[in-house]
């Protein structure tokens, strides 16, 4: 999978790599409200948010990661849309898998339907 031109070992169809992510996702939220409460400076504000989503990429990605993707940047706007940008990739992989579980299981009735006219013609 690449992440803004960065190559890296994940799968969203990876139980491992999912449970790491949502993990770590929810560590974000946490953290980034945890500096709301902090009176800091405008510059130290975005500093500390882009450490906290750095810390995101590397735990989840690779240590190394964020370094690759951001050049060591701290630009707020570019972490925010790149964070914004895997949470999507998310989304849509989970309706992928969603819609591949609707495809191969038929629901109950179906399948109550085929057991008792089964060999009926």
């Amino acid at each position: 999978m690449k992440i803004r031109g960065v190559e890296v070992d994940f799968n969203f169809l990876d139980a491992d790599d999912v449970e790491r992510f949502e993990k770590e996702a929810e560590k974000v939220q946490y953290e980034c409200k945890q500096k709301e409460k902090i009176e800091m400076s405008t510059s130290q504000i975005i500093r500390e948010e882009c450490k906290i989503i750095n810390n995101f990429f590397d735990n989840v990605f690779g240590e190394g990661v964020s370094l690759e993707i951001f050049k060591g940047k701290s630009n707020l706007e570019e972490h925010i849309k790149a964070f914004e940008d895997i949470v999507k990739e998310k989304i849509e992989k989970q309706k992928d898998l969603q819609n591949t579980f609707d495809r191969y299981q038929p629901n109950r009735e179906q399948r109550r339907y085929n057991q008792y006219h089964k060999g009926r013609k």
